[in-house]
């Protein structure tokens, strides 16, 4: 017999009204849950679910144990996984509905207050995930401060507790780009990453986002010592991402943009070289359908581009035209990042006609260089740039086949790319 099962049997025993029915309860919706957590059968969640509202309804005030806010606990838990796993909204709005209540029953000095701290600030990370209400990520980052201060470093739950502060923080930064918090982030990354940690099942991942932030901090300064920081905090993470983990792609990805950084920074060709190495790797993770693959061509095709402008060699360039070909399709239309994969691609169907005369170049880089200008409108950063390179496109078709209509467009296009800049 199984653990669910004879936890079936103990409920049987206790009908409503027996005393033990709550923990037989309770008991059982752990269980399953548990199972789920193993198994991923989204059954054994949604039981577990029914049940801990059963347990729940057996006590409707606060006693002497503590069970009501352990059971608006659990059940929020179970909530939480349900969202994760189904996306459905409600659920988590009612995860944290039933957490605040938890909460308000474990006020200060009370014993399990930490957690139910932590717990609201995780679910509050998650809604501002969903909904983009800067309100959830300040009250998080102030709940999750409080849980840290209750779980001081040497308590078991201080380091989930510090990575789940330092995503908050990283994500305000993203959002509100505060140097303040971005100082914090190196500091307590600092923190995360001492070697005593090492054995920690996210230590790789605590290296990645302290990476993340040195390259931050870089793209702020200029620093280039903040870049090469970077670059050997993410080499360290990689040695220890285990081969097919999503963290192993997410870094060799960082670490391409990097490398990629640095070549244009320094000039060393063995940077180009590893960008594109691996930048490869980090392809071969994404299935066709992945919502970052559109960026990982992209990337890529960068690379291609800027080792063509430098060896000459036409693979590279015809390679980088093919991966901006797909990288285009998987963006959808009116996308504005669709914009940047379009004008990579403008360019190097240029730099092939350029080069090597290749029929219909010319007409491609024209057709896609409107759509470019489309999706960047008045006071776009990149406007000026993209009028140049379809006045030149439009000069070289003129030249090619005299029609006063393009060298007209192309002299307007010119004129207001200086009037931009």
């Amino acid at each position: 017999m199984d653990d669910i099962s004879r936890k079936r049997e103990k409920l049987e025993r206790c009908p409503p009204g027996h005393p033990g029915r709550y923990l037989a309860l309770f008991d059982l919706a752990n269980g399953l849950r548990d199972r789920y957590e193993k198994e991923r059968e989204i059954d054994d969640l949604n039981e577990s679910t029914t049940v801990h509202r059963d347990a729940l309804k057996l006590r409707p005030a606060e006693n002497e144990k503590s069970d009501r806010p352990k059971s608006l606990q659990h059940l929020a838990f179970c909530l939480s996984l349900r969202y994760d796993e189904l996306g459905a909204v409600d659920d988590l709005e009612e995860a944290i509905t039933l957490q605040r209540e938890a909460l308000a029953l474990r006020p200060s000095g009370r014993p399990g207050r930490d957690v139910c701290l932590y717990n609201l600030g995780y679910y509050l990370r998650m809604r501002f995930e969903e909904q983009a209400e800067v309100c959830d990520l300040e009250e998080a980052i102030q709940l999750l401060r409080a849980a840290l201060e209750l779980r001081p470093c040497g308590n078991q739950q201080w380091y989930p507790t510090l990575r789940q502060l330092i995503l908050c923080l990283s994500h305000r930064y993203k959002n509100q780009g505060r140097v303040a918090d971005l100082t914090e982030l190196l500091t307590l990354g600092q923190a995360a990453v001492e070697p005593r940690f090492r054995g920690h099942a996210d230590y790789a991942v605590s290296l990645h986002n302290f990476a993340c932030n040195f390259m931050r901090r870089y793209a702020e300064t200029a620093a280039i010592t903040d870049l090469e920081v970077s670059i050997e905090l993410h080499r360290a993470a990689l040695e220890l991402c285990t081969p097919g983990s999503r963290d192993r792609s997410l870094t060799l990805h960082e670490l391409t943009l990097c490398l990629s950084t640095r070549y244009d920074k320094l000039g060393m060709v063995a940077d180009l070289e590893g960008a594109i190495e691996f930048g490869r790797a980090a392809l071969k993770f994404l299935t066709r359908r992945h919502p970052s693959r559109g960026e990982y061509l992209h990337n890529l095709a960068f690379n291609l581009r800027k080792r063509f402008v430098k060896q000459a060699a036409m693979q590279d360039l015809e390679e980088a035209i093919e991966l901006l070909r797909t990288a285009v399709k998987l963006c959808p239309t009116g996308r504005l990042d669709r914009s940047s994969s379009l004008h990579e691609l403008v360019f190097c169907l240029s730099r092939r006609r350029d080069e090597y005369r290749v029929v219909g170049d010319l007409e491609g880089a024209v057709t896609l260089g409107r759509e470019v200008l489309e999706l960047c409108p008045q006071g776009h950063p990149n406007r000026a740039s993209f009028l140049h390179i379809l006045a030149q496109c439009l000069a070289d078709r003129f030249r090619q086949q005299p029609t006063a209509a393009d060298l007209d467009e192309a002299i307007v296009l010119e004129q207001e790319a200086l009037d931009v800049l």
